[in-house]
């Protein structure tokens, strides 16, 4: 999604918002904060404003209502997060499942997500004064008594989970073959069609995330002139707004450029799209979106072995650096990630000198 577009949402939203959360959000743009993370921010408060009033906790969502929020309301709202139905997931409709799928929870991270958001907000209110009033909002705090949520699970157990819906190996370019030479073999003769269409574009698409561990949002904001075949590499907004030159794997190159050769008359583009991903929306390219290419991964990934997301062909790609290099710091950097904690996760996927000195005990 295009920043203007992003921007488009954002006005749209903040129409039936709170002067505060204008406020707010034209805090943000002085300070050049990401305006995709404040788009996300704002769909948060709009479900935490729908509780608020649902649950008559306040009677508005006035600057006024919200001076009269306590560390025990917001708490009630973590509680009410942990209680709601798994968003994303699909429900299995079958009696012997309804039971399990309606004991399902919103994950650790979601959770964590809004709390983080809340958080953010509650800060502004309370410590900046960059609004009309020229002080504060709020006088004191109450996000500050409410914790993020500790994941329990292990970055050992997380890496056995993960390994799992890896292309590790050789299975990357097998991957990238049955998309090739196999995947045809399964379809109709209508949907035959579409995919010679864009097998080009969805060979590049997954060799691009196999090859550069590009996040999804990365992916799809790319432009023509972001791509440098000479340099193999490619510039991307990452989180935070800042701007990356990013590595790819020679491999991908070949993918990449097939892509290239066929996009301006497969997919009829004028000069004007400067999107490097196209599909095709009611006859007319457009930039892909991160649906088109979730839905297109996992069609391909669940014919191929196991129905994976664009997430985990990053993780394959950040599992097979760490492998060749033994550094937790150039993966880091090749992700994207401001620290090494978070990469810490893959050196518990390779883990296969752990058990050889294990099993030589």
């Amino acid at each position: 999604m295009k920043n203007t577009e992003i921007y488009q949402k954002i006005d749209t939203i903040i129409l039936h918002m709170p002067d505060y959360i204008k406020d707010f959000v034209q805090d943000r743009e002085d300070k050049d904060q990401s305006p995709r993370t404040t788009l996300e921010y704002l769909k948060n408060y709009k479900l935490f404003y729908e509780w608020l009033l649902s649950e008559s906790i306040v009677p508005d969502t006035s600057i006024t209502s919200i001076r009269h929020l306590t560390a025990y309301d917001l708490n009630l709202y973590k509680s009410h997060l942990k209680r709601r139905a798994k968003e994303n997931v699909k429900k299995d409709t079958t009696k012997a499942k309804l039971e399990d799928n309606n004991n399902l929870g919103l994950s650790t991270s979601t959770i964590n997500r809004n709390i983080t958001a809340l958080k953010v907000l509650f800060k502004y209110l309370s410590k900046s004064s960059n609004n009309p009033l020229g002080k504060p909002y709020l006088d004191d705090n109450p996000m500050d008594q409410v914790a993020t949520i500790t994941d329990k699970t292990t970055l050992a157990a997380r890496a056995n989970a993960i390994e799992k819906k890896l292309f590790l190996d050789e299975d990357t370019q097998n991957y990238l073959d049955y998309i090739a030479n196999e995947y045809k073999n399964t379809l109709s003769k209508r949907a035959l069609i579409y995919y010679h269409r864009d097998v080009e574009r969805d060979l590049a698409i997954n060799a691009l995330i196999l090859g550069s561990g590009l996040r999804l949002s990365e992916v799809v904001n790319i432009n023509l002139d972001d791509l440098s075949l000479d340099k193999n590499n490619v510039v991307v907004t990452r989180k935070g707004n800042k701007r990356d030159a990013v590595n790819i794997a020679a491999f991908a190159m070949e993918y990449l450029a097939n892509y290239l050769a066929i996009r301006k008359e497969r997919y009829k583009v004028t000069e004007n799209e400067k999107a490097l991903f196209l599909a095709i929306y009611q006859g007319e390219a457009k930039r892909i979106s991160g649906i088109a290419i979730e839905r297109m991964v996992a069609k391909y990934s669940k014919g191929f072995r196991v129905q994976v997301s664009p997430h985990k062909l990053r993780h394959t790609l950040a599992t097979r650096l760490y492998q060749q290099t033994n550094s937790l710091v150039l993966t880091a950097q090749q992700l994207g990630h401001s620290s090494t904690n978070t990469t810490t996760l893959y050196t518990h996927i390779d883990n296969a000198a752990t058990i050889d000195a294990l099993n030589s005990l």
